[in-house]
C-alpha cells in the first residue's frame, strides 16, 4: 500500500503546497472544458480555487472509498493510463455527477465543501471510473480543438497541434 501511496502522492506534501495547488488549477481548467456550466457556477460563487477537492488530491481518494475500492482505484492510477493525471478526471467525473445538486441548492463554498466531504463512502467507483475514462476519450477525440495546456495536462499527442490558450 505504501508504494502505491507514494507514487500517487508524489509532491503532495511539500511545505508550500505548490504541487497540490497546480493540480487544483489543472482540475479547474479541465472542468472548464468538460463542464463549463459548473465551472462558471463555481467561479461565480468564489469556489473556483477547487479547494473543496483538496482532500481528494492530497491523499488520492483514500478517505472516499472502502479499503478494497481504494486499492483498486490506486492500482488504476498507478498505471498512469490513460494519462498520469487521470485522478483529475476522476474529480471531474464526481463533480459532473454532483452538478445539479450543487447548483439547484445554490451552494456556496462552505456548502460545497460539506457536500463533497459527505460524499465519502457514497461514491460508486465503477461508475466514476467509467465516466472518467469516457471523459478522457471524448477529450482525446477532440484534442485539436482543446487549449494546449489542457492537452498537456492529459498528455494528449502533440500539444503544439492544439489551439492556443
Amino acid at each position: 500500500m505504501c508504494i502505491f501511496a507514494s507514487h500517487l502522492q508524489h509532491g503532495n506534501f511539500e511545505l508550500d503546497q505548490s504541487a497540490i495547488k497546480k493540480q487544483l488549477m489543472d482540475l479547474r481548467d479541465l472542468l472548464m472544458v468538460v463542464n463549463p456550466k459548473l465551472a462558471n457556477y463555481l467561479e461565480s460563487h468564489n469556489s473556483d480555487d477547487m479547494y473543496f477537492c483538496f482532500r481528494w488530491v492530497l491523499v488520492a481518494f483514500k478517505r472516499e472509498f472502502c479499503f478494497e475500492d481504494t486499492m483498486r482505484l490506486w492500482e488504476v492510477l498507478w498505471t498512469d493510463l490513460p494519462c498520469s493525471n487521470f485522478h483529475l478526471l476522476i474529480c471531474v467525473a464526481i463533480l459532473d455527477r454532483q452538478m445539479n445538486f450543487i447548483i439547484e441548492n445554490k451552494f456556496g463554498l462552505t456548502e460545497i465543501l460539506k457536500h463533497v466531504n459527505d460524499l465519502s463512502m457514497n461514491i460508486d467507483l465503477n461508475d466514476t471510473l467509467t465516466s472518467a475514462e469516457a471523459i478522457f476519450h471524448q477529450l482525446a477525440a477532440s484534442q485539436n480543438k482543446l487549449p494546449r495546456h489542457v492537452c498537456k495536462i492529459l498528455s494528449l499527442g502533440d500539444a503544439s497541434a492544439s489551439i492556443d490558450d
